[in-house]
């Protein structure tokens, strides 16, 4: 049989009482109690149901006169529920009603209680019965919720522990715990008004706080609780222990506060932590938290924000009549320490390459997503956030907060889609004359190569990023059904957000006829997917997922759920392939190997022309270093990638992408970088990408060139 079955999202439909609750309570009860067992069984059933109509006719005169209406009937137990922070309260009569005189009878009510907060636990209160003209009738109070319920409220009471660390993948320490005195007051050990004033006056002078600020913020609290007013420096405390010993009301405890030990070292990963805004409140408090904690904000301190602040000490109570009655405890659990993915030496490149450029850099394990490197420019010191921090989005993550659109780098995509399709194959031959008019000559489209690539088949056609192969590509599949294309783009990951554990993270946008009617109100035309193929119209990506997609290709297929967390260690659910054969997958590498190597048509090779490295005994080698017989027999670092220049809103430069994984032949990490408005891929982003991948290998890192060619 339930006490009381509600919750916020659902009202509670009717329920059969408790067979075997009932058959024990009309068992064991003395003969001539039968009609008090009914009336007991038939108001907790009323109180199961919330028809608290039914259950407050069942009310004697005492009863009635402390509760003379249905709503102060049902705003008990609503309260128990909001104040408990629980989500239900089941409850049994159990065993036989006990006689109380000649003219009442008493029952054990055991309530189970269940809440997100403390689990599921049980309270025993009692419910009384009087006989009343004849009739049993329920001589109900407030204390057949819970004991004391009368006279007090419900209170919970939370205590944490020490937020934990987090560190780089060497064991730097970048955020942690630093020692602190928290100085509380205890109200009943206030001895007088005159003793209130001085300490009041005491505290003031040590936290700077206002008198009245402190008193208000004890003075609504049992008197026997410890209030925190402020957290204070361990030795402020030490030095002035003088003027605190006069006062047993003020009570020092350790606290801690947070620390950010390496401001320097990827701040957007590491994020920030501060207080709970009034619009999380009570999302936070639903978790187990007071409102008064600093949570994490931002990066990793937000996204494991479970796993670095663990759960606290919680205490349900009953308080009233100077009693605090305890209905539960759970002990606290301090949060685990998390240990990152990321390589300071090799965060600190990436963000070094990105200093004044506004952009992203991503390094990634291919082969279970963990993110080495993650930086975006322009960045902050999170020991001193100002103004123009926030003014010039420096706290925007551009790796996985920025929006843009893929440009080139989407043409795997497209290319899959018309391998998929049937549309192409990897030897189908197109014509480039340096324009495409496949939707009349209204509709022309122009080929980043003015003159073409002339007659050019679809491998290559992505080595030499040729638009006017996707261009066709994208107007086949269009032919075969409006949606297919942005159907093959979320196979490869876009359009939602891939689960970091960075908090904020965007999914982007994948775009289709739905999408653009409800967006924009407009019909999809042919053209949005023939822009669409391209990387361009309304498609938008974030760093991470084009590096996600990188990473896949470069692992035989498996779209890995990218990680910064690499302690404790994070369950990966198996990861999804991407839709290529594996034929087209090898295709699709060695096309994008031609883009760094094919000096005829490769788009990058011209910044990858002195990257020339061999493996000897198991090291990385420069060539001008061996002997032609050495080089011949040694592996070579071979580098696949593909460029990307896509246009940015309005009369300004394009947004550069190049995203590339290495060794070729071996694949271990992937390496994306995307800078706005700075010209084209290759150019830009194709240099950044080779001296983050000479980091990694530990290679001399080569000159940032100072040419801008105009290729893709």
């Amino acid at each position: 049989m339930c006490l009381l079955v509600a919750c916020a999202s659902a009202q509670p439909g009717p329920s059969e009482p408790d067979a075997t609750s009932t058959a024990s309570v009309t068992a064991t009860t003395p003969a001539g109690l039968a009609g008090a067992a009914q009336t007991a069984i038939t108001f907790v059933d009323a109180i199961n149901r919330r028809d608290f109509a039914v259950a407050h006719a069942l009310f004697d005169a005492r009863a009635q006169a402390d509760a003379p209406t249905v709503a102060l009937l049902q705003a008990a137990y609503d309260e128990a529920l909001r104040d408990g922070r629980t989500l239900t309260i089941t409850g049994q009569l159990r065993g036989g009603l006990i006689p109380q005189g000649v003219d009442g009878a008493s029952a054990a009510l055991v309530s189970v209680w269940q809440s997100p907060l403390l689990g599921t636990f049980e309270v025993t209160s009692t419910l009384q019965l009087a006989l009343e003209g004849g009739s049993w009738r329920v001589r109900w109070s407030r204390n057949a919720v819970a004991p004391g319920f009368a006279d007090g409220k419900l209170v919970i009471e939370l205590q944490r522990l020490e937020r934990a660390s987090v560190f780089a993948s060497d064991g730097t320490l970048l955020s942690g715990p630093s020692q602190r005195t928290t100085l509380g007051v205890q109200r009943s050990l206030i001895k007088n008004a005159d003793d209130e004033r001085a300490m009041l006056a005491v505290l003031a002078r040590l936290t700077g706080l206002d008198s009245e600020a402190i008193r208000r913020k004890y003075m609504d609290a049992p008197p026997d609780w410890y209030v925190p007013i402020a957290d204070l420096e361990v030795e402020t405390v030490e030095d002035n222990s003088d003027l605190l010993q006069p006062f047993p009301a003020i009570i020092a405890t350790p606290a801690y506060v947070r620390v950010v030990y390496r401001p320097d070292l990827a701040p957007h990963v590491v994020g920030i932590v501060g207080a709970i805004t009034p619009e999380a409140l009570e999302r936070y408090k639903a978790l187990g938290y007071n409102g008064d904690e600093r949570v994490g904000i931002s990066g990793v301190e937000a996204g494991a924000e479970a796993i670095l602040a663990g759960t606290p000490e919680i205490v349900l109570r009953v308080a009233g009549g100077g009693v605090l009655r305890t209905l539960v405890e759970r002990p606290a659990k301090r949060g685990d320490d998390v240990t990152l993915t990321i390589s300071p030496t090799l965060q600190l490149s990436a963000q070094e390459r990105l200093t004044q450029r506004r952009g992203a850099a991503i390094v990634m394990r291919v082969n279970d997503g963990g993110v080495l490197a993650m930086a975006s420019w322009p960045t902050y010191d999170p020991t001193n956030i100002a103004n123009e921090d926030v003014r010039s989005g420096a706290l925007l993550n551009r790796a996985t907060q920025g929006l843009y659109p893929p440009g080139s780098t989407f043409k795997m995509v497209t290319m899959a889609a018309g391998l998929g399709e049937g549309v192409a194959e990897m030897n189908t031959v197109f014509s480039d004359p340096g324009f495409w008019t496949g939707y009349g000559a209204d509709f022309r489209k122009t080929c980043w190569r003015s003159g073409g690539h002339g007659r050019i088949t679809l491998q290559n056609g992505l080595t030499a990023s040729c638009n006017i192969v996707f261009y066709e590509v994208g107007r086949l599949l269009e032919e075969r059904g409006s949606s297919l294309l942005g159907d093959y783009a979320r196979r490869f990951g876009f359009g939602e957000p891939t689960g970091i554990e960075l908090a904020g993270e965007l999914g982007g946008v994948v775009p289709n006829p739905e999408y653009k009617k409800q967006t924009f109100g407009e019909a999809w035309w042919p053209g949005d997917t023939v822009n669409m193929a391209v990387g361009q119209g309304y498609m938008l990506a974030t760093p991470l997922q084009i590096c996600r997609m990188t990473a896949a290709i470069a692992n035989g297929g498996r779209l890995v759920r990218p990680t910064v967390i690499g302690s404790p260690a994070q369950p990966l659910t198996e990861a999804p392939s991407l839709p290529l054969s594996p034929a087209n997958l090898e295709a699709m590498q060695a096309a994008m190997v031609g883009v760094t190597t094919n000096a005829r048509i490769g788009t990058t090779t011209y910044r990858f022309t002195t990257f020339d490295y061999y493996q000897v005994n198991g090291k990385w080698t420069a060539g001008k270093d061996l002997t032609p017989a050495q080089r011949k027999k040694s592996r070579k670092l071979v580098v696949a990638g593909k460029s990307g220049t896509a246009q940015a809103p309005g009369n300004v430069l394009p947004f550069a992408w190049f995203t590339a994984y290495a060794p070729a032949d071996a694949p271990e990490i992937a390496v994306t970088v995307l800078l706005e408005n700075a010209g084209q891929g290759s150019g830009q982003a194709g240099p950044m990408v080779r001296q983050l991948i000479e980091a990694y290998f530990g290679l001399p890192i080569s000159a940032t060139p100072k040419d801008a060619l105009a290729n893709d």
